[in-house]
């Protein structure tokens, strides 16, 4: 399973980066509208402060590892401990697979949790006063789960991805998910804002032009290798 899976992550990884060129190109303007997205913007920059002051590693890794158990118990593995320090963690199961394993690096936890409190507090007031609030707290959510797992995945390589099926396999794969996962938010966030055949229509094209280029030039290092072979 293991070659399977790495020939899988390198095929899918020009698919992958393509995917964070395309979502940048459709995000970033609509994140630029600042009169509509100052809440979240907002909340992003508040986020950013916090990291880069080095707090909030303890809220990190308690997300991760709840995010393992809860993976775990959606996939109906039973999980036996979980154990949280400020630096490190850790979630005891009976077994693990690559949903499992991969889980808190795709999934913002936070920011369900926000978004199910403020769908709570709607259903008994009326959730207009409550949405600019709401935006902060997706923002600074959403960007403390992008911020910690770039810092994560561009560490040593973690024991998930080994778990998952290599960092070969799981790191295009999780670029590809969380790509996909922004943009859905953003979109549910903003739905004017994003416009969803559009942007699927956008990665489509760049992950086309992705492997046309990879091709081409491919046929050109054959076509030219063949021709000092014949000489």
């Amino acid at each position: 399973m293991r070659p399977f899976k790495t020939i899988t992550g390198i095929i899918l990884a020009p698919a992958a980066l393509a995917a964070v060129w395309a979502t940048g190109a459709a995000l970033g303007p609509a994140l630029a509208k600042f009169s509509v997205t100052f809440p979240l913007l907002g909340g992003a920059l508040a986020c950013g402060l916090l990291h880069a002051s080095g707090r909030g590693k303890r809220l990190y890794v308690t997300a991760h590892e709840l995010t393992h158990a809860l993976a775990a118990v959606f996939s109906g593995v039973r999980v036996r401990k979980i154990s949280v320090k400020r630096q490190s963690g850790y979630v005891l199961l009976d077994s693990t697979n690559s949903f499992i394993s991969l889980a808190p690096y795709f999934i913002p936890l936070y920011t369900l949790t926000v978004a199910a409190g403020y769908w709570l507090a709607g259903r008994f007031w009326p959730a207009a006063q409550f949405r600019p609030w709401f935006l902060a707290a997706a923002g600074f959510t959403l960007t403390f789960h992008v911020l910690h797992t770039a810092d994560v995945l561009t560490g040593p390589v973690q024991s998930d991805l080994k778990k998952a099926g290599g960092p070969v396999f799981s790191l295009p794969l999780l670029l590809l998910l969380n790509c996909l996962g922004l943009t859905a938010a953003i979109k549910l966030l903003f739905p004017e804002l994003v416009h969803a055949r559009a942007y699927c229509a956008g990665v489509l094209h760049a992950q086309g032009a992705a492997y046309r280029g990879i091709y081409s030039a491919a046929s050109y290092v054959f076509n030219t290798a063949k021709m000092y072979w014949r000489t």
